[in-house]
């Protein structure tokens, strides 16, 4: 092989760690909403969510109970306490054509046991919701979300 082929090939190597290295981590987002129907009240945090929230879930009112935001490796299991005792186990898989992997575990109980266990796939910084456990007066929706540096 020439110098001039080795050299580039080291380039291209060294670029593609660099990438990798950029893509280490993951960003994820989760918040906790609890929406009843015992008042009018729509938490201004939720600005950004308002019109999907009273699109898809028929409640009167929406308070934002738990944000959480953390930088996680790929791969690994990160655990996020929710209000009612549950358990949300979120593993980032993989980032592939813009979109991001993960598997995610709902669980519940003092010897926990899965409500929920999906696989989901949606774009870099885009979310999910999910919703329907009862609490209090009402139902918690969590909306998930997660970014990749690209």
């Amino acid at each position: 092989m020439s110098s001039s082929r080795l050299a580039s090939f080291c380039f291209t190597l060294a670029l593609l760690w660099a990438l990798q290295a950029l893509a280490s981590e993951v960003e994820l987002r989760v918040e906790t909403v609890l929406a009843t129907n015992s008042s009018t009240e729509f938490d201004n945090r939720l600005t950004d969510m308002k019109s999907q929230l009273e699109r898809t879930f028929h409640y009167s009112s929406y308070h934002l109970v738990q944000e959480v935001h953390r930088k996680v490796n790929w791969g690994h299991q990160e655990d996020f306490s929710l209000p009612g005792g549950r358990l949300l186990q979120i593993i980032p898989k993989g980032y592939t054509n813009h979109r991001i992997a993960l598997q995610v575990m709902l669980m519940e109980g003092s010897t926990p046991s899965p409500l929920m266990n999906a696989s989901l796939s949606f774009p870099n910084n885009g979310m999910v919701f999910f919703a329907g456990r009862k609490h209090q007066s009402g139902i918690l929706i969590i909306r998930i979300g997660a970014a990749a540096t690209e």
